[in-house]
């Protein structure tokens, strides 16, 4: 739903996996790329989206856009795996526009077992780096220049955060 807000334009998914959100959004009303760091998910994606979006394999730590490049930039259920959470938050900020709208949706911990969760990350071969709360997530995106607009629980373990340049 918030994507959709977005009436047209520039849409980059971040961690895009097998392309489920670009395979529910309507033909033609977007200009849609997609990066996943796993050749497997990319060859998934162009398979479930054919032309209708470009994938490509990359690091989000170095994405493959000028800056300035995207109305929206969506990271669904893939940021909490970045090693280097900060250089990821930089990209993302690089190649929004300004005024342009980033969503981080990821999994929701609640705080009384966070902490415990991200110690177990390391000894988990899930690829989980960090779960982040609300301050966590807001603190990362502002030291960005990322303004934080609000973080909505979206069910019992997931939470979307809501930013813009």
């Amino acid at each position: 739903k918030e994507v959709r807000k977005t009436q047209s334009g520039r849409i980059l998914d971040v961690g895009c996996g097998n392309g489920n959100l670009f395979s529910l959004l309507p033909e033609r009303r977007y200009e849609l790329f997609g990066i996943d760091f796993s050749e497997n998910m990319i060859a998934e994606a162009r398979k479930k989206c054919g032309d209708k979006a470009a994938f490509s394999v990359a690091d989000a730590e170095e994405l493959p856009f000028e800056d300035d490049t995207f109305d929206l930039v969506v990271c669904n259920a893939s940021f909490h795996h970045y090693i280097h959470p900060d250089t990821v938050a930089a990209e993302m900020h690089r190649v929004l526009k300004t005024g342009g709208k980033l969503l981080i949706g990821d999994p929701y911990v609640p705080a009384a077992v966070r902490p415990l969760m991200n110690v177990m990350t390391k000894f988990s071969n899930e690829g989980d780096y960090h779960f982040y709360g609300i301050r966590e997530m807001k603190r990362l995106l502002e030291n960005h220049n990322i303004r934080w607009i609000s973080s909505v629980k979206t069910g019992e373990h997931s939470i979307l955060h809501i930013a813009a340049k």
